[in-house]
């Protein structure tokens, strides 16, 4: 398994109203971008006052790659809500990996 961390810093502070319109714009507009990419397992997305991070995990080096590549690409041709500078990413195999089966 591969993870790939994408942190995008905001120029202030993320409102709630921007917030609720970030998860519109990265479930209708993203994830269809992603989902197809060849063993793709899983997109997380948290926000904290500042900055908007994202996790994906994928089989392969490849895949993370791709959806690092389609995210830049995302952030680029998308109005978003708050104005947010190039991802910091950070990328490598993953060493432990624990699904609870049903747990949401």
């Amino acid at each position: 398994m591969f993870a790939t961390i994408r942190r995008y810093s905001a120029t202030t502070s993320i409102p709630q109203k921007d917030i609720e319109e970030l998860r519109r714009l990265i479930t209708d507009g993203f994830l269809p971008m992603i989902k197809d990419i060849e063993g793709f397992h899983a997109y997380h997305v948290f926000v904290t006052d500042k900055e908007l991070c994202t996790v994906s995990v994928f089989e392969t080096r490849a895949g993370g790659a791709e959806s690092t590549r389609r995210a830049a690409e995302f952030v680029q041709k998308t109005p978003l809500p708050v104005q947010v500078g190039a991802a910091e990413v950070i990328e490598g195999e993953t060493l432990i990996t624990l699904e609870v089966a049903g747990a949401h």
